[in-house]
C-alpha cells in the first residue's frame, strides 16, 4: 500500500501529492463520511471550508493526513488525520488555531468511526520512524495492540493472574452496550475476567471470547475540540 515514497510537510502532515490515487480516494471517502455524520463517536459533524464575513471574522476548518494503513487483525483500511480550525472573532484581531487528531476506520457493519487520539503519540511515532497506526492503537488500549482481543473500543488483555477481589455475579454490563460473561469476574478499579465472553448489545461488533484470565479495558480517548462555528462579537 505504501510503495510510493511519502513526503511530509512542516508539521509532519503527509503531502497528498505523495500518496497514490487509490489511497487518496480511500482517505477522502472516510473523511467525507465522518464529516457528514450527525454524531460519530461524539465529535459531531465537520463542516470543512471557509466561513468569513466581509470584515474577515469567522472560521476555516481543514484536515490533513498523518498516517494510513490496515488494522492488524481485520486488515481494514485506517487513517489518522488532524482536524484544524482557524478562528478570528474580531476585525483585525489575532486568529486562534485549534487542532484535534482522529483515527478513522470502519466498524464491522461498515459504519465509520472517528476515535480521538493524542497528538504526542502521533508525532513521537513519526519522529521514531514507527508505525503510526499501531502506535495510536496501542495508546488507545494501553498495551501492544497485537496482544489484545478487541470488541469496538473495549479490549481483553491477557494476564497471568490477579489478586483483585471477586464479584458475586459472573456477568457485567460495560458502557451500557457490552455484556461481559465469565466463569469468574474480579474488580479492583479494573475488571478482570476468567474465560470471558463479550457480547455487543447493538450488534455492531461480533462476539469475542478468551481462555484464561484477562483484564477488560475501555479504550482511551483524547480530549478534542468542538469545531462548531464560532460566535462573532
Amino acid at each position: 500500500m505504501k510503495s510510493k515514497k511519502l513526503s511530509r510537510g512542516l508539521y509532519n502532515e503527509i503531502l497528498m501529492s505523495s500518496v497514490s490515487a487509490p489511497v487518496q480516494k480511500q482517505v477522502r471517502n472516510l473523511v467525507s463520511l465522518a464529516s457528514k455524520a450527525a454524531k460519530v463517536d461524539e465529535h459531531g459533524s465537520w463542516d470543512f471550508g471557509l466561513d468569513f464575513d466581509n470584515k474577515g471574522r469567522g472560521s476555516a476548518l481543514n484536515w490533513d493526513l498523518y498516517s494510513y494503513g490496515r488494522d492488524y487483525f481485520s486488515k481494514k483500511f485506517l487513517a489518522v488525520i488532524q482536524v484544524r480550525q482557524f478562528i478570528r472573532r474580531r476585525k483585525n484581531g489575532f486568529g486562534n488555531v485549534r487542532k484535534s487528531y482522529f483515527l478513522l476506520g470502519r466498524n464491522e457493519d461498515n459504519t465509520v468511526f472517528a476515535h480521538s487520539v493524542e497528538a504526542q503519540v502521533i508525532h513521537r511515532a513519526i519522529a521514531a520512524g514507527k508505525d503510526v497506526i499501531k502506535a495510536v492503537q496501542s495508546w488507545i488500549f494501553g498495551c501492544d495492540y497485537t496482544k489484545v482481543i478487541r470488541q469496538g473500543d473495549l479490549a481483553l488483555i491477557p494476564v497471568k493472574r490477579t489478586t483483585a477481589p471477586a464479584l458475586d455475579e459472573n456477568h457485567f454490563v460495560i458502557e451500557n452496550s457490552h455484556v461481559l460473561h465469565a466463569d469468574e469476574i474480579r474488580r479492583n478499579g479494573h475488571l478482570y475476567a476468567k474465560n470471558p465472553e463479550l457480547l455487543h448489545v447493538p450488534g455492531t461488533h461480533p462476539r469475542v471470547m478468551g481462555e484464561g484470565w484477562y483484564k477488560v479495558i475501555v479504550g482511551n480517548r483524547a480530549k478534542f475540540w468542538d469545531f462548531a462555528a464560532p460566535t462573532i462579537d
